[in-house]
């Protein structure tokens, strides 16, 4: 499965827990560069999830309408770029689709506000 840099996947992701064993199937959208994608077993994402109710905070990044459709989640959602994990890539489960080129750019402006790099 080839992931890339604005990809949305659908993938196990660790819960809280003692040891880490307990997981919950979430979407996420890489973050992290092509060619890390490409050469290291893991990749970096932010999470998704449907509660919008914090969707006007910098670090998150509303998917609706029309992008929904390109990017396979089901419902209004926010990207989380304050909420980034290191996923080896055998906790992937699919490849739901893309982030659009203009969605990317905005993301990236939330990833600065999330790290302070503004």
């Amino acid at each position: 499965m080839k992931l890339n840099r604005g990809s949305i996947i659908l993938c196990r992701v660790p819960m809280p827990s003692e040891e880490l064993r307990e997981y919950k199937l979430r979407p996420g959208l890489i973050v992290s560069k092509d060619l890390n994608n490409d050469r290291l077993d893991d990749v970096i994402i932010a999470i998704c999830t449907s509660n919008i109710s914090r969707k006007q905070e910098p670090t998150q990044y509303l998917v609706d309408g029309e992008e929904i459709k390109h990017t396979g989640i089901r419902v209004p959602s926010v990207i989380k770029c304050e909420s980034l994990l290191s996923i080896n890539k055998s906790m992937i489960i699919k490849v739901t689709g893309n982030l659009s080129a203009n969605g990317i750019q905005e993301v990236n402006e939330c990833l600065k506000d999330a790290l302070g790099l503004k």
